[in-house]
């Protein structure tokens, strides 16, 4: 048996001595210049981290992801694998995903169809349904809501919620924040009781889908939240209660999970800031694999991004996680079961599952954290000293800062400045996929559509070919 500990033989370096080292192998190159990169535009990434770094900063807190199952023998980290319900799905394929890997549905949902029959022989007592309604939300919600009846389910026992936001109104059908409003009361009121079920979510999708940095989408998804307290008069207790939030994660994976983790930290101390005492496990966070990343240059590839981005999210600590098919709602059978099984994979086959927080004490990420929750308050300082996110989206100001940034994204990627493997880097074809959507931007003043940081070479390969 070895009792020796091996450090002895080696003296601890500080981080000043390893600077030292990298200027002296540099050989005269400027260290800054070389090593540090910046992450959004704002934020200064250095090219390794210390313990020292974390000197002075926030402790963050251990254990925030979930509160702890209730059920002996269940795993640490416990996350809903949703698997998709668009209008042309059958009963038989939602039973098939059921049986092969989801854990939990997104019905795309007029409020009008038969869910007796769509839904025969799923218990919604057992499984996370999310509805994303595709007409009048609150007919959606009543619809579930009596379907669930129908069959005995306890209403506190279901899981899941409404996968819409008041916001929604504003930017998809050109309402008022008052109207929007009205139909959020409208649906806390039948909203169930159940401390499992929203009423609504905070999309912070809509940002980060039509190119948003990863620090507007935050600060732009948090002044949502400080809007809607403000303009409502709803008691904010009962919007953190009842509310959930969605995110976007992309391919930068170390700044997604760090993501990830800062806006179930800052909702927290948001939500302190109303005097309500809400834990960040109480938070429930949907994460979707991005769209903006993936491309119709080469869509293997964009297998592999979908995985390094699921596996973001249950690293970031995400409570549900949508693997988005490569075609989405035109997805074949296979593509649906090959989305379906990535998370699976990272259950059965990584282990994720076995440890509650596989990143914990990352010098590089707990500094990352901080530093993004930093800007995430100072950007919502400036946005409301400037007249709050509702001037701000009246005036059009955060359409701008969000279609400057794609733009210039897409033209980094079009002229070469950064590379993306299979799309300007080494692609398997220069051909499009046309069987994938392509999808020109046509915005009116008010959307944000979404769209792909690989755009322009799409269009560029498109118009040659």
């Amino acid at each position: 048996m070895m009792t020796r500990d091996l450090f002895e033989d080696f003296s601890p370096l500080s981080k000043d001595a390893w600077i030292n080292q990298a200027i002296k192998d540099l050989r005269g190159k400027d260290f800054e210049q070389s090593l540090h990169t910046k992450l959004w535009e704002e934020l200064e990434i250095a090219p390794f981290y210390t313990k020292e770094d974390l000197i002075g900063l926030p402790k963050l807190p251990e254990e925030s992801f979930e509160n702890a199952s209730e059920i002996q023998g269940f795993s640490s980290r416990n996350w809903v694998n949703y698997s998709a319900v668009f209008p042309h799905t059958s009963n038989q394929d939602i039973l098939n995903a059921l049986e092969n890997g989801a854990s939990g549905l997104i019905l795309y949902f007029q409020g009008n169809e038969n869910l007796g029959e769509l839904l025969k022989d799923v218990k919604p007592e057992f499984i996370s349904i999310l509805i994303k309604p595709l007409a009048d939300p609150l007919l959606a919600m009543s619809a579930f809501l009596t379907w669930a009846k129908s069959l005995g389910v306890d209403e506190t026992k279901l899981s899941g919620g409404l996968l819409w936001s008041p916001m929604d109104q504003l930017f998809e059908e050109g309402k008022s924040l008052d109207n929007a409003i009205l139909v959020l009361k409208g649906l806390l009121a039948i909203c169930p009781e159940s401390q499992n079920f929203s009423a609504f979510h905070f999309n912070f999708c809509r940002y980060a889908e039509a190119g948003a940095t990863g620090l507007d989408e935050l600060i732009f998804g948090f002044g949502e939240v400080i809007e809607l307290i403000d303009q409502s008069k709803i008691d904010p207790s009962l919007i953190f209660k009842k509310c959930a939030i969605s995110t976007s994660i992309g391919e930068l994976h170390f700044p997604e999970i760090a993501k990830s983790k800062a806006i179930r930290l800052f909702a927290s101390q948001l939500a302190w800031q109303y005097d309500i005492e809400m834990k960040p496990q109480d938070i429930f966070i949907f994460a979707k694999t991005s769209d903006w990343s993936k491309s119709t240059i080469d869509i293997h590839t964009n297998l592999i991004r979908q995985t390094y981005e699921a596996m973001a999210a249950v690293f970031g600590g995400a409570n549900g996680i949508w693997v988005s098919p490569a075609q989405n709602e035109n997805s074949t059978e296979r593509q649906l079961r090959i989305a379906r099984n990535v998370s699976s994979i990272l259950t059965h086959e990584s282990y994720l599952d076995k440890v509650l927080d596989p990143t914990a004490g990352s010098y590089f990420l707990d500094s990352l954290v901080v530093q993004i929750m930093d800007k995430v308050k100072s950007g919502l300082q400036t946005l409301e000293e400037n007249g709050g996110w509702k001037l701000s989206f009246e005036l059009n100001e955060l359409h701008r800062k969000i279609r400057q940034s794609r733009a210039n994204r897409q033209n980094q990627l079009l002229s070469g400045e950064i590379s993306k493997i299979g799309v300007n880097k080494y692609p398997a074809s220069k051909t499009l996929r046309h069987d994938l959507e392509f999808f020109p931007i046509n915005e009116q003043p008010k959307d944000l559509k979404p769209s792909r940081a690989s755009y322009l070479v799409e269009l560029q390969n498109l118009t040659n070919s």
